[in-house]
């Protein structure tokens, strides 16, 4: 997914406010879901939605940044935000399967009789939930701290 511009400006700076937006409220949403049964039954499959929303803006943002590298001077900080930056989407992505995983559940759960415990079930995926949440938070803020430090703090601006 490269996406150079929009609206005749860079489209990375733009794109990415999206991912860097979404990914952590699909982050939160999914302990929450993951935690809280009546929550869950609400707005899980909100959650999903978010989670998806939130993978295709990780995609764009990676995309658009790619295609920003091409135009800018490589410095080591661009270069150490890029690699960064690769780390996100497979966060994301795990954030998403997640929120697929306990939105469908609950109703798998009545279907097959053979699943194991609820409460184990519900263990394994607040555990889940938790791991690829707080990775994800954080991949999203470790890759923005360093795209902050190769805008704002490259010694050749």
């Amino acid at each position: 997914m490269e996406i150079e511009t929009l609206f005749g400006l860079p489209a990375h700076p733009l794109v990415v406010h999206a991912a860097v937006v979404l990914l952590p409220i699909a982050a939160i949403g999914l302990i929450v879901i993951a935690f809280v049964a009546k929550a869950r039954r609400a707005y899980a499959p909100v959650i999903l939605g978010l989670a998806l929303l939130a993978t295709f803006a990780v995609g764009l943002a990676q995309g658009s940044g790619e295609a920003l590298e091409e135009r800018v001077d490589e410095t080591a900080l661009v270069e150490e935000h890029t690699e960064r930056g690769e780390t996100v989407l497979p966060w994301a992505i795990g954030v998403t399967v997640m929120a697929a995983l306990v939105t469908f559940a609950d109703p798998i759960g009545r279907r097959v009789r053979s699943m194991p415990s609820a409460k184990v079930v519900t263990g394994v995926l607040v555990v889940g939930a938790l791991v690829t949440a707080i990775g994800a938070t954080v991949a999203i803020i470790d890759v923005g701290h360093s795209g902050a430090k190769a805008t704002w703090d490259d010694p050749d601006r």
